[in-house]
């Protein structure tokens, strides 16, 4: 049981990096700021930011209090989540017949609340709620909704700002910056646990003549497509895909060995050569990519190696993918000579 919430816990971490730039192990003090604001515009003991992680409300920022974890089910804050209408409640002890009283603080601590939704950039859904709250009766006057809308304005724009900060904006995959990061982060995270991790670095075969055929405005479109294909193709918290240069991509796949990496990056390869995107220099054969996989899979690898080593193999494997004849993957701990790695199409 310990094992499975340390499991979860772990998930949360990374998707909340990954997702907003919040790295909730530390404090966020520019966030705790503009809370420690909003609580005292509104007259409150306490104000929190939760973001929403699959089917868990996790609060990455507090000014005052120490919310709790909150699971998916019926229940005031997942309400505003589902309606992205706000919601205030001048006493949370009075019967509601709308949701039961499951929320992120023990009710014994709290009267009032209020809470509102934070949305992506575009209002296109609900990424996570500003919550504020009093021990006694509160009943939010339009001026102290003013405070919360001001406030609820100010985290999305710094929220805009750090996804933009590590994402390309051409291909929305994360950019190189991110990648140089989290490589350190789960070198660490491998060496702490001993768990195995791969990398992998993909190179979109014969781009060059692609854009000196078709233009770079079509280059882009072939690279924005991939790049949105690969994403949507990594399966867990962690595993992470960004822009590496030109039309190079990187992939970080943690707790992951070398043969279950392969058969990702495989199929990887035959999802960009099933779009059939047709490349002009070549008879409109399809675009196609080459991948270079490395693993450190022993405790012993990643204390005898660095995550640099392990790019390096990486990259020495797809320049051996490359001379083989593209469209395949290579592993670095394959002998070079060997029949090279590539799946049926």
């Amino acid at each position: 049981m310990t094992n499975m919430i340390e499991s979860v816990h772990e998930h949360i971490r990374r998707e909340v990096n990954d997702v907003h730039g919040i790295n909730i192990d530390e404090v966020d003090h520019s966030l705790k700021r503009v809370l420690g604001l909003v609580a005292g515009g509104t007259a409150c003991k306490w104000a929190w930011l939760s973001m929403v992680v699959g089917d868990f409300l996790v609060p990455v920022a507090a000014h005052g209090c120490e919310p709790d974890v909150l699971q998916r089910y019926d229940s005031l804050e997942w309400s505003v989540i589902k309606s992205g209408k706000p919601a205030r409640v001048r006493d949370v002890h009075e019967p509601r017949d709308e949701q039961n009283d499951a929320l992120s603080m023990d009710h014994t601590s709290l009267c009032s609340l209020a809470v509102y939704p934070v949305f992506s950039g575009y209002q296109e859904n609900t990424i996570g709620l500003l919550t504020v709250a009093h021990d006694r009766i509160r009943t939010f006057p339009s001026v102290q909704q003013r405070v919360i809308h001001d406030g609820v304005r100010v985290i999305e724009d710094m929220l805009a700002l750090r996804s933009d900060s590590i994402r390309d904006p051409l291909t929305g995959c994360f950019n190189r910056r991110h990648f140089d990061r989290q490589i350190q982060t789960e070198w660490r995270r491998a060496n702490r646990n001993h768990l195995p991790l791969s990398y992998a670095i993909i190179d979109v075969d014969q781009f060059k003549p692609f854009n000196d055929t078709a233009g770079h405005a079509e280059g882009d479109q072939v690279l924005r497509r991939i790049g949105a294909g690969l994403t949507a193709r990594t399966r867990r918290a962690g595993d992470l895909v960004c822009r590496y240069g030109g039309e190079e991509f990187g992939v970080i796949l943690p707790n992951t060995p070398g043969d279950a990496a392969l058969i990702l990056m495989n199929e990887f390869r035959r999802a960009v050569q099933d779009m059939e995107i047709p490349h002009p220099a070549f008879g409109g054969s399809p675009v196609t990519i080459s991948v270079g996989v490395s693993t450190a899979s022993s405790f012993e690898d990643v204390v005898r190696n660095d995550a640099e080593f392990y790019m390096e193999q990486a990259d020495q494997a797809l320049y051996r993918a490359k001379q083989a004849g593209r469209n395949r993957v290579v592993a670095a701990w394959e002998e070079p000579g060997r029949p090279q790695n590539q799946a049926a199409s």
